[in-house]
């Protein structure tokens, strides 16, 4: 428990939050001996006492550990609800300039997109600022460069905006400088507490972060989120992080798709009705997703009673049940189970590609997308997750990195082909 490797994996967790559990611990294991290879050393004893006594290798490794998965455009939704309050809002006050956090931001494609949504849509650009943090200085940099490859622009969304607000420089875009100008960047880590956010924000974008922490550091991060937000205040968050958050700090609005929260300030909060519930109460009766996971297990327990602890006493017996549940379309049962998986277990290659399936079949394209490439993340040589996004980038259009993901896919079969 106390080997040098785990004490390297402890010093990553302290410092930036990651858990090796959420993401796995071979991926930890490939970050830190990545880092010891440029280091020249296969010994974890001497590296561990290197990052103790070295502040720059100790960056070097965070860096690495930073794990920047992002485009432009990835998801819309939370941008039509944002534009449609402050629409709202400026009708009520002409003179409301709205603040609205970016987090993490990564190497910048989010607050950008926001930006150029906001704009194209008519919002004058002198009624809203755009603060954008992250832990990654060198992601920080990437972004107030604004100088971006074809990874970034993926999907359906970006093709009209990268027409209007960007400039082809050789096999690179740059933002224009209207676009860029809009966004102040800055290095925080959400973990420690910085008083540099000591300002109230009307939007929170922070979506995808939160699954990289363990529970109680989930709570640190969410707690210094409310203090972030303003009492009416939204904050937008990742579907797989919903299981997570505390309900006595925030509350889902019910937004399609968008997973849009609320603190108890706020003047659409809904406070629950304790009165009506007995020792009897039904598990059906629990209506809110933001229950305690004794609540959630209950729900999924109640709709589907075939379901018993010795049937989901192992990981893999409950992937078999989830898979079954969406090849016969019962996709609300399925994804339920799905979350709740994550929620228990952390993220799963088997669960992420599952759950875009999922997805994929409701039509929400953009999502299963990133569940995919999030399960890739973990494993690259996953035969269906490669297949899946193969035939969603095709129809998206982008017939060059559909083959290529189709090779991979194709290689990787003959691989464990071999092996057996």
């Amino acid at each position: 428990m106390n080997s040098p490797l785990n004490k390297i994996k402890l010093i990553v967790k302290e410092k930036i939050g990651l858990d090796s559990s959420t993401i796995g611990d071979s991926t930890v294991d490939k970050i830190i001996e990545q880092r010891m290879s440029q280091c020249k050393t296969d010994d974890f004893e001497t590296y561990y006492e290197l990052l103790k006594n070295n502040r720059q290798e100790l960056g070097e490794l965070l860096e690495v550990a930073v794990i920047p998965e992002t485009w432009f455009f990835r998801d819309i939704k939370p941008f039509e609800i944002i534009y449609n309050k402050i629409k709202q809002k400026i009708a009520e006050n002409p003179s409301y300039k709205f603040k609205i956090l970016s987090i993490p931001s990564s190497t910048g494609e989010e607050p950008y997109s926001l930006v150029m949504y906001l704009i194209d849509k008519g919002i004058d650009p002198c009624s809203f600022t755009i603060d954008a943090v992250d832990i990654s200085t060198r992601a920080l940099q990437r972004a107030q460069h604004g100088v971006y490859g074809n990874n970034s622009f993926r999907g359906k969304h970006y093709p009209e905006y990268q027409k209007r607000h960007f400039i082809k420089e050789d096999e690179f875009f740059k933002i224009n400088s209207a676009v860029n100008n809009k966004v102040k960047f800055y290095r925080l880590n959400i973990l420690q507490g910085e008083v540099l956010l000591n300002q109230k924000f009307d939007y929170i974008l922070c979506r995808n972060l939160l699954i990289y922490f363990d529970i109680a550091t989930k709570l640190i991060a969410f707690k210094n989120l409310s203090r972030f937000l303003k009492n009416n205040g939204f904050l937008f968050i990742g579907h797989s992080e919903l299981g997570s958050v505390p309900e006595s700090l925030f509350q889902n609005t019910g937004f399609e798709n968008s997973f849009a929260l609320i603190k108890p300030d706020h003047p659409d909060y809904k406070i629950k009705d304790t009165t009506a519930r007995t020792k009897t109460t039904s598990p059906t009766q629990i209506k809110s997703p933001l229950k305690q996971k004794k609540a959630f297990q209950s729900l999924i327990k109640k709709e589907d009673t075939t379901v018993n602890k010795q049937e989901t006493s192992t990981s893999a017996e409950i992937l078999k049940k989830i898979r079954k549940l969406a090849d016969a379309d019962k996709h609300d049962k399925a994804e339920k189970m799905c979350l709740e998986f994550i929620n228990n277990h952390g993220e799963n290659v088997e669960a992420l590609f599952l759950l875009g399936v999922i997805k994929s079949s409701q039509n929400k394209t953009d999502t299963a997308e990133s569940l995919f490439r999030k399960a890739l993340f973990l494993n690259p040589q996953h035969y269906e997750t490669l297949m899946y996004l193969s035939l969603h980038l095709q129809k998206s259009g982008d017939n060059k990195n559909a083959e290529l993901l189709k090779k991979r896919a194709e290689k990787s079969q003959l691989n464990a082909k071999y092996k057996q």
